[in-house]
This record gives structure tokens, sequence and C-alpha cells, in this order.
């Protein structure tokens, strides 16, 4: 473990470039800008903010308050630093889609890399039958409207676990997972939904619950409007819908 406390720009980009190649955890605290560069363009003015840098490449900004990033690059992506005459940058590139953070330091206040040693995944404790029976009693933990009509419902693909319909009349298929959801969960999903929508002719919505799920899945859902519900146990069962569409991108300005 390294920290530097009040460290200069110079030192700072030491760290991170370690941080990087070493594939260590970095973690950054100072005043920033963040530019955002895809199929949004977005600009996040100067203020002080926590950075960390994944071992995967997944970079998340965080204020001071809300539990969720203000801005954010998954798993998966490309970073670098350099200093330049207007401070030290930390970019992030993603290549599909194409998708860029920029993260402009001006001062720090604390910089900091780790090797974490951590080779547990979460999974919930009860089945995926605990599960469904929790959601049939409660229908609103999925969303306000939704009346769940059958258990296990039979496709020819397999038995989608709930089905239901929601406040608009649309038909809902629901498959729960106790552990994070693969790409075959997702692919899975995709097939009940083509199937329920052709033979009930009548648009069928896809739901894919599960504590976390990887990149590929959440990228399959995006690219055919499924969606993806986070479940997390302690201390109650909460459920909190992820969005997985993306919004249009424009373009980009310097620092």
């Amino acid at each position: 473990m390294t920290v530097l406390i009040g460290p200069s720009l110079e030192d700072a980009k030491e760290l991170l470039a370690a941080a990087i190649r070493d594939k260590r955890l970095a973690l950054l605290v100072g005043s920033c800008v963040v530019n955002y560069v895809g199929r949004a363009g977005s600009v996040l003015p100067e203020g002080e903010r926590v950075v960390m840098l994944k071992p995967d490449g997944a970079l998340l900004v965080h204020q001071k308050k809300k539990r969720e990033p203000v801005n954010w690059n998954p798993p998966g992506c490309e970073a670098s630093v350099r200093l330049g005459g207007k401070g030290l940058q930390l970019i992030s590139k993603r290549k599909r889609p194409k998708e860029q953070l920029l993260i402009l330091f001006k001062s720090l206040e604390l910089a900091a890399s780790f090797e974490l040693v951590d080779r547990e995944e979460l999974h919930l404790v009860g089945s995926e039958r605990d599960l469904i029976t929790l959601v049939s009693n409660e229908p609103s933990l999925i969303e306000p409207g939704f009346r769940p009509l059958e258990r296990e419902k039979l496709t020819k693909y397999g038995m989608v676990d709930l089905y239901g319909v929601d406040r608009d009349g649309n038909g809902v298929a629901i498959e729960f997972k106790r552990r994070r959801a693969e790409l075959a969960s997702a692919s899975q999903l995709k097939r009940y939904v083509d199937e329920l929508s052709k033979k009930l002719g009548k648009r069928v919505r896809g739901i894919l619950v599960a504590p976390s799920i990887t990149s590929s899945a959440l990228k399959l859902l995006n690219e055919n409007q499924l969606e993806y519900v986070r479940i997390r146990k302690p201390p109650t069962y909460t459920f909190e819908r992820v969005v997985t569409r993306e919004r249009g991108q424009k373009g980009i300005s310097e620092f």
C-alpha cells in the first residue's frame, strides 16, 4: 500500500502510472474537472471529489453526497495519465461504444494505491425459489403496478421464473439469479422474451434480477432493451433498478 498526503501533481502522476501498470487499485481525492465524451457530452465543473480507478479498468467519480458515482466508465476500459500545464490528467477510454472520460486534477489532498486480494463473489442467502416467492408476495419490489400471473411459465427454451403484467398491460418476464448474472443469463432472458412476444402477440418486457452483473451481460440487455434490477440482501432485501439504456452522444471540449 502506498499513501501520499497532499502530494505534488508529479508525485501523484508517478503513483498513478505505477498503479495502472501493476493493476493496483488507485484512490485520488482532490479538486478536479470531469469531461465525458461519447454518445453524449458533459462537463462537470471544478470541485473536490473522490476518484477510484480499479484494476479491471472501471473508473468511478464520487461527490460528497449520494451513493452512485456522478460519472464512471465500466470495466474493460484503458486508463492513462499525463501531466501538462493545466494539471494532472487521468484519461479512461472505452472502445465499444467509443467513450472517453477525462479528469483534470488542479490539486490533490490524497493519492493512494493498494493491492487488494479478494477472490470472493457476492451471493444471496436463500434460493431463487425464495426470491420468486418474495416478489410474488410483494410485487411492488419490482415496480409499482406489477402483477404476477404465473410462476415457472413454460417456453420452448425453458421455464420463465415469474411472468406477469405491468400497469400498462405489457407482459413481464422475470429471471432471478442468486449470484452474479453472466452473459448466458441475459441470452436466456432474451430468448424467453422473443418467444413470448410472438406467442402472445404483444409487447413483453424482460427483467433480470441479480445481486451483480457482468459487463457483457449488461451490454446485451442494453442492446435488446431488456432491464436489470439489482437485489441487495442485508439487512433486508431491497431491489434497485439500474438503467441499462445509454443516452446519445455529442461532441467534446478539451481541457
